[in-house]
Parts: C-alpha cells; structure tokens; sequence
C-alpha cells in the first residue's frame, strides 16, 4: 500500500501527516514550516512517502516547494483546477481557498452521499455547503473568536484586550462583566451562526466542523456535530489519491 504525506499550512501552524491509504499513521502540528521538520517527521515514522499534497493559506510557498520535490517523488499543489472527488459551483473557484477544498473533499470522503454542513473554526470561520451529490455549493467566511476580540478591542476606545480562554463557558449566555460579555459574545456569535445556517440547509445535512476551536465550540451545541480534527489532511489525502488514480494529472503541477 502507497504511503502519502499531506501538509495543510494555514495562518498560524502547519500540520502535516503520514498516510496508509485512507488511515492516518502520524499526525504533527509544526509552528515553523520547513524542509527539515518535514525530514524529521518522515524520519521517526521510517517510511518513504512516495507522494505528497501540499496547500497553503499563508503564502505561495514556492521555494519550500522546490525544495519538498527533492525529497519526495511526486508533489502535487492543491489548486481548484486539478482533478477534484467534487464538483465546484463557485463564481471564481480561482480564489476559493484550498484549505476549503479540502476540508469539503474530507467531510465528502467521510459521509458520501449526504448533504454536508463543512464549518472550519480557526482564525477565521468558514461555513461551506456541499451537496449530496458532491457540489461544493458555496458558503462564506466570517472572523474567528480570536479575530473578534482583537476587532472590539482595536475599534473601540475602552474594551480591553482579552485573551480567548481555551475552555468555553457553557453554563451560561450573557455575560455578567466587560470580559465576560466580550467572550460569551464572540463564541455565540458563532454558536448562533451554526444553528442559523442549519435551519437554511436540508434537514438531513450533518454538521462536520474542523478546526482549533472545533472541539470547544461542539460542547456547546445543542444539536450534532461530527468534529474532525483532521479533516482538512483528509481532504488533502483524498484528493491526492484521486489524483493518482487520474491519468490527466499533472504531478508537479
């Protein structure tokens, strides 16, 4: 069986990850992105990836690029006009990130055949609609808990700057002080933002969320929620398997 490396950069860290397949043997998060982390990783799981996907929200990435194929034999970059598991139905899938490619080809390759409700809670928060046909139908894009903080502390003359507290508040809604409003307003806000777009999906779409604050904010729901730490690195090993399977792929595209 073919082992696959995936490396999903995004704004703040890097995670990268082994694959046999469709199952995970290793998965890393790397603040500082490099050929060498990329070496040592591969080196303490002692295989050989002979394929790799890359995709990047924080820059072109070129040069690491360059210096990836040296390592490995066939390095594919995630972009919206390779061969995809999924339709794409956006007005300029050119500037559709691949960060949410992936995550909608992951949440597609986990729940074939169903409506999805793909929702990546990071620095900033996607929320994307795929149909049960496999159309990535669009969706939109919103600041993130952190992001919004910053925002009310920034654009404001009194409201301090506060610090996201990694365990959500979950036995209660309003804030009883400043900081307390300020937190329980931005981890609603986006609480109410996954229920309001549920009532505007079909009724048996699953709610698959990624992300750092996927887990957090799950807690807090009142409705399902499939959290997939992974899923933008599944998405990236579906997608390169895809590819690999298609004789019309270019690999050092």
């Amino acid at each position: 069986m073919h082992v696959n490396l995936t490396i999903d950069q995004g704004n703040s860290a890097a995670k990268m990850a082994i694959w046999r397949g469709n199952e995970p043997v290793d998965v890393v998060i790397e603040s500082n992105l490099t050929t060498h982390a990329v070496e040592r990783f591969i080196s303490r799981n002692n295989v050989s990836p002979a394929n790799a996907r890359y995709c990047s929200v924080a820059g072109n990435g070129e040069e690491f690029l360059k210096k990836l194929r040296r390592m490995i034999p066939n390095v594919m970059r995630l972009n919206s006009q390779l061969p995809l598991p999924l339709a794409i139905d956006y007005g300029t899938p050119g500037t559709l990130g691949t960060d949410r490619i992936a995550a909608a080809a992951g949440a597609l390759s986990l729940h074939p055949g169903c409506p999805l409700f793909v929702v990546d809670a990071g620095t900033a928060v996607t929320y994307d609609y795929v149909t049960a046909s496999g159309r990535f139908a669009g969706g939109n894009i919103a600041p993130g808990m952190t992001m919004r903080l910053e925002a009310l502390h920034r654009f404001t003359a009194r409201l301090p700057r506060l610090e996201m507290p990694r365990e959500l508040p979950a036995d209660r809604f309003l804030g009883t002080d400043t900081s307390s409003a300020m937190i329980l307003g931005a981890v609603y806000g986006i609480v109410g933002a996954l229920a309001y777009y549920r009532t505007r999906l079909p009724a048996d779409t699953i709610t698959v969320v990624t992300g750092g604050w996927a887990t957090a904010l799950a807690k807090i729901c009142d409705f399902d929620v499939d959290v997939q730490p992974n899923l933008v690195s599944a998405g990236l090993n579906s997608i390169l398997n895809f590819n690999l399977s298609n004789p019309k792929c270019c690999p050092t595209d």
